[in-house]
């Protein structure tokens, strides 16, 4: 009888947990896809976008409340979340503004991000992955259909637009970088989904060819290039991989130079920006704008630093952000903030990498040195599916049972109903 009632109980509790994780997950790509299509800004669309971001922030805090279970086997890494916590705290009331438009600034753009560490108290389940990987998966689908349908917005340079100019860099930032790691992670998806993942990335290396925007073409092509390497290294069929991508580089090296010339125009923007240099000189006022104090502690969630003429419209010569993000964290928090984001990921990233048996760890050790490795060209601090992804990397890093499963097993649970 009491075998019984405990089945019960676990059969409630697995259910709750499920409903849980369908309302977090669910919930956050709402709030990440209405992000992406927001960067349009067709302004009859803020309303009800707003509206559903708005439910889905408060989806999201009753599905966190409901998952966390305050119970951290490392105690070291539980002590490390305490003091983050209570630093991010500092950082979000150092300097927070009680106006509307500052507060709704921070609602659906700004101190969320902070509190991501948080899913390292969830329930590590595969079902949390599982949702994890559906999420990716529906994002690289919303991120091809957006460009489809804004194609001429986001394959136009608008220099003195500054709503429109940053608009793809709008949708990859969101829903777009995360498409790599379903490539990543190849072995446990079907070849449809991973034929619509490569189209994404393809979409995100002609686009950002096309308007020049280096930083994004760079983190694309390492993408494709980590992918092709993981591809080789899993397949049964080395020599005929070996071959193909042989005959393709063969190929592409011979009519390179021709393509070049025929599609001289498509090339032309990454041509004329090639050299360009557009940080050192806003990276030289921030330095000279800091003081030591600054460094350590930062300036809170609104700091600025003086930098005049160098954004369209901007009348008061102060900047809110830098493009350099390792900067843009210190600019916010000091290089105390970085650094204790550092002493999680540096760990999750070795242990991934080197205590794992399985390629859904490793992939999640390459996806943390990307980021970090990101922190310069990119800023790649945000509330989006690739900063979560980061998070949950760590999660797997500290998670010896998850990292010591076989690729076989892994494969079985994903494809159940677990």
């Amino acid at each position: 009888m009491q075998s019984i009632e405990t089945s019960d109980s676990y059969e409630k509790y697995i259910g709750k947990l499920n409903l849980n994780l369908t309302i977090f997950w669910g919930s956050f790509f709402i709030f990440v896809f209405c992000s992406a299509v927001l960067q349009v800004h067709i302004k009859p669309l803020f309303i009800p976008l707003n509206f559903l971001q708005t439910f889905s922030i408060l989806a999201l805090i009753y599905a966190s409340f409901n998952l966390v279970q305050f119970n951290v086997k490392n105690e070291v890494v539980g002590v490390l979340i305490f003091c983050y916590f209570v630093w991010c705290f500092y950082i979000i009331f150092n300097g927070f503004v009680y106006e509307y438009d500052f507060i709704k600034f921070q609602i659906f753009g700004g101190f969320l991000k902070y509190f991501f560490p948080i899913v390292l108290f969830f329930p590590k389940t595969i079902r949390f992955y599982k949702f994890q990987f559906n999420v990716i998966f529906f994002g690289a689908v919303g991120f091809i259909l957006i460009n489809l349908i804004f194609f001429e917005q986001v394959t136009t340079n608008y220099e003195d637009n500054v709503n429109e100019k940053f608009t793809f860099e709008g949708f990859v930032k969101n829903i777009g970088i995360s498409i790599g790691f379903i490539l990543f992670t190849f072995i446990y998806h079907s070849k449809s989904k991973v034929t619509i993942s490569l189209v994404g990335l393809f979409m995100i290396i002609g686009i950002a060819t096309f308007r020049a925007r280096r930083a994004i073409l760079l983190v694309a092509v390492v993408h494709l290039m980590i992918f092709m390497l993981i591809y080789f290294l899993y397949t049964h069929r080395k020599v005929l991989v070996a071959l193909v991508f042989l005959l393709f580089t063969v190929v592409a090296a011979s009519y390179a130079s021709m393509i070049y010339k025929e599609n001289r125009n498509f090339f032309s923007e990454l041509e004329d920006r090639n050299t360009g240099d557009t940080r050192t000189n806003v990276e030289v006022l921030f330095r000279r704008d800091f003081e030591p104090i600054d460094w350590a502690f930062g300036r809170g969630i609104n700091g600025m630093y003086w930098c005049p003429s160098i954004d369209v419209n901007n009348t008061t010569g102060y900047r809110s952000m830098i493009e350099t993000e390792y900067l843009n964290i210190i600019l916010k928090g000091g290089i105390l903030h970085l650094g204790m984001l550092l002493l999680f990921m540096v760990p999750a990233m070795f242990n991934n990498l080197f205590r794992s048996k399985n390629l859904l760890s490793k992939a999640s050790g390459i996806w943390i040195i990307l980021w970090i490795l990101s922190l310069y060209p990119m800023n790649v601090f945000n509330f989006d599916l690739n900063y979560l992804l980061v998070w949950t990397s760590v999660c797997i890093g500290f998670s010896p049972d998850i990292r010591n499963m076989s690729d076989e097993k892994l494969k079985k649970l994903f494809a159940g109903k677990s």
